[in-house]
């Protein structure tokens, strides 16, 4: 009985050993979050650059500061999207698409502090925050996607063959 009680043991050890992930896949994880922050971070400061543009610069300067910012980074997306359809890279896409949407926040941004209260220019003014809640919410959705994907992949079929013979 006690034979039998510590071969169990051993076996949900070596069951829950093997459920870990492995190193290599934490690496990849590991990888695309830190892209996830670095993207986040360089959003935000870019957005940031523009918000102290608007806020320092003379309104005349500003527009014009504004719009260059805006077309960068509509080329840049442009470049993004074109590198994700020749390597056929669904993410590379996905941050694509990302980037479309602080692209028109940016091309309307000074429409917006122009022609709107202060209240609402303020709000527009925290897209960095929202940028960063944004990031950090998908790394999150990212790791647990993960996890189940290593879980689900897993087969003891193998184990439960080998314990028969």
């Amino acid at each position: 009985m006690k034979k039998t009680v510590q071969k169990a043991t051993k076996m949900v050890e070596e069951i829950t050993q093997k459920r870990k992930m492995t190193q290599a896949v934490k690496d990849e994880l590991d990888k695309k979050i830190l892209w996830n922050m670095w993207l986040a971070i360089m959003i935000m400061l870019y957005f940031c650059i523009a918000d102290g543009v608007y806020i320092a610069v003379p309104e005349a300067i500003s527009s014009m500061v504004l719009k260059g910012f805006a077309i960068a980074f509509i080329l840049v997306t442009i470049c993004v999207f074109e590198m994700a359809y020749r390597r056929e890279n669904g993410a590379l896409g996905i941050v694509g698409i990302e980037l479309l949407v602080f692209s028109i926040i940016m091309l309307y941004m000074p429409q917006i502090f122009k022609n709107l209260n202060k209240g609402v220019a303020q709000i527009f003014a925290l897209t960095p925050f929202f940028c960063a809640m944004y990031y950090i919410i998908k790394s999150m959705i990212d790791y647990v996607r993960t996890e189940e994907n290593y879980q689900n992949n897993l087969s003891d079929v193998k184990e439960i063959v080998r314990e028969e013979e």
